[in-house]
Order: C-alpha cells, then structure tokens, then sequence
C-alpha cells in the first residue's frame, strides 16, 4: 500500500516587504498595512527574450497601474529589488484617472523613468496629463484594438471596459500568462483578517460592496464581463487594483455573478423608497407560494442552497424577508426555482414573478426567460 506525503508549504512572504510573483515574470509590487481593509494593487511585468529587429536579448519591463503618490516608496523599493532600478521602466499602464491608480506616474516620469512611455485610452490621457506628464510619451491604447507588441516578440491586449467606472477604463490582457489586469472592475474592501493575495469566497462580499458604491449601472458590467469571455486563450486570472487576486474556479463563478449583479442606478431608487423594498417582499412571497404549490418541500432545500441569498435577505428555513437589492433578490429567487425544471413549472413561476411586478409598478425583473422554456406564457403578458 503506497502513500504520499502532502509538501510542505512554503512560509508567505512578508507583504509588507516582498513582491510576489504572481504568474511567470509577473510581480504584485504593492503596499499593504496591517488591518487595513482597501489599498492598490500595482504590478510589474518584465518580459525579457530576442528582439524582433536586432535579435539582440533584451528586456522590456511595464509597469501596470503604478499607484498613488503615497505608496510611491513601498513600490520604488520593490521594483528596484526586481529590475535594479526604476530608471530601467519601458512603459506604464493606467487604466483609469484616479488618483489611487496612478498619481504616482508623474513623479516616475520626471525623476526615475524619463523614457517610459505611457499606455492609457484618450480618455483618460485628457484628464492625467494635468498632473504635468511629458505629452510626447503617450501612447493611445485605441491604436492597438488588435493587440500591441513589445519588442521581445510577446503580445498585450487592450480590452475596453468603458464606465467601469470610468468612461475610459481599459483593461489588459497578458495573452502569454493568461493574466488580465481589470482596474477596478473586480476590485474591492478585503477583511482586515485576510492572509496572502489570493481571493476566496470570502471576498465576493468586498467586490460586491465596492461595485455597488462606485460603478454606474449593470448594463456596463455586462458588457465588460462579455468582452472577458470573448478573450482567447481564456483569462486564467484576474489581476485587480484593489483587493485579492482572483484565479482557479473563482474566475468563472465571478464572472456569473458580476454580470448579474445591480449596482449604482440600479438600486439607488430602491433604496430612497422603502417602499420598493416592500413591494419586492410581496412579490417574492406570492412566487414562493405559487413554487411550493408545483415542487412542495423542495422549494426550501433550493433556497436553504444558495449562498449569495444571505447577502440580500433573511431566511429562516420557511419565511424569506427581503432587507435589500429586492429585484436582485426576486430574480435570484426565479433563478433558483428554476433550475433544472420542466417548462410547465418554471413557466408558471417566471409569469408570476412578471406579473406581480408588473402590478405593483415595478421595474420588470430579467428572467431567463428562454432557457426556462417559457416564451409561450410570458407572451401572453404582451397581449
């Protein structure tokens, strides 16, 4: 009988001191402080191999979203523990024009990096080229909606993701590492007890916090989530500016709950009016009686199985009480009836859902309409 022996894990670096290499030559180079709850994630990238022109090996180092002004000493320090000096930058990448992503950069331009270009949209060039940056060094990253290549030969992508949250955030994409560096979208507080830089289910609660505060409206998170899965080869890791690192099965099961969750105008009315929230209140409870007419007990062990309900409502094994984000909440619900039923269950559930909301004035909940095979009863509603 064979056995194995688990590896003993290697000790964490000190965050505070260290850089960690994230994926092959690519570095989380940021500041943290013990207990704090929100700080900014810049990274290095070195990419080092022939150049295309002259074949001569050469190195080619990017410094992406560089940071707040504030940090600038922690991210000097490990940068130059890196690559031997700061003044050896090729380039930095802003995604936005925040001052927590890259008020550092003028600061690098002028003193330690006077040739590193400057990789942003025009968007966000018109607003940080006040903060006394060398026009000449900009580079537009609309120029290279096909991908930009470093002089070693390797490929970097720009991935607009317009208003989130600003109107020229743009992400990037790594394709030899399958790394995708995504600004503030995915970003958020961590638990001041979180060890390390890699995210688990625990920081789903921080993202959702920080989105719902800071970007506009749904409709822009579901554009940017569909640009994501458009990526080939597919994003492996998501790199954020603020918060944990996300990778493995996390990727996927973010992705889903980004693009459906509500954020900014989405929920704004619902909370100035309490009594949105009541009115969702009802409309759940008439579908969860019309749902334990079809599927009886079943109905609670769905319910009892989700784990984003608790970020919304109360449930008590029988009752659901609504406390926030109510047609999130109702549209969740639907989702968890649903699935995996016939079309002469879930059909009923989905009109109901519809339909209640319809009278008491509320905005018309986004039902999987299709997929549960109920496009001939909702029809009727348009009659």
């Amino acid at each position: 009988m064979s056995s194995t022996v688990a590896p003993v894990p290697s000790p964490s670096p000190d965050l505070r001191l260290a850089p960690v290499e994230i994926a092959p030559e690519t570095f989380w180079v940021g500041k943290r402080e013990p207990g704090a709850i929100f700080f900014a994630n810049p990274y290095l990238r070195r990419f080092k191999g022939a150049d295309t022109k002259t074949q001569r090996q050469t190195e080619f180092n990017l410094l992406i979203d560089p940071g707040s002004s504030s940090d600038f000493s922690t991210i000097h320090t490990k940068v130059t523990s890196l690559i031997g000096g700061m003044d050896r930058l090729s380039a930095m990448f802003i995604n936005h024009q925040d001052p927590d992503v890259g008020s550092s950069a003028s600061l690098i331009s002028a003193r330690y990096a006077p040739r590193a270009g400057i990789l942003c949209t025009e968007d966000t060039w018109r607003l940080i080229v006040h903060q006394n940056l060398p026009r000449h060094r900009f580079i537009p990253t609309e120029k290279f909606a096909q991908g930009l290549s470093v002089p070693t030969g390797h490929k970097l992508l720009p991935v607009p993701s317009p208003f989130c949250h600003f109107r020229g955030a743009v992400m990037l994409y790594d394709l030899q590492t399958r790394v995708l560096f995504t600004g503030d979208l995915f970003g958020g507080l961590t638990d001041s007890n979180a060890k390390g830089l890699w995210a688990d289910e625990s920081d789903w609660s921080g993202i959702r916090a920080f989105h719902q505060i800071y970007m506009p409206v749904n409709a822009a998170l579901v554009r940017a989530v569909a640009a994501i899965r458009k990526l080939t080869p597919a994003v492996e890791m998501i790199a954020p500016q603020h918060g944990r690192i996300i990778r493995g099965p996390l990727v996927q099961q973010f992705l889903e709950r980004m693009e459906r969750l509500q954020v900014g105008l989405d929920i704004m009315d619902e909370a100035q009016d309490r009594t949105h929230l009541q009115a969702w209140n009802a409309v759940v409870e008439r579908v969860l009686v019309l749902a334990r007419g079809y599927l009886g007990g079943s109905v609670d062990a769905k319910l009892a199985a989700s784990k984003e309900l608790a970020d919304t409502a109360q449930y008590d094994g029988k009752r659901l009480v609504v406390g926030r984000m109510g047609k999130w909440t109702l549209e969740h619900v639907v989702d968890l009836l649903c699935h995996g039923e016939p079309p002469e269950i879930a059909g009923p559930i989905i009109v109901e859902a519809t339909s209640a909301a319809a009278e008491y004035n509320l905005p018309t909940p986004h039902l999987d309409l299709e997929g549960a095979g109920a496009v001939s009863h909702v029809s009727l509603l348009d009659t």
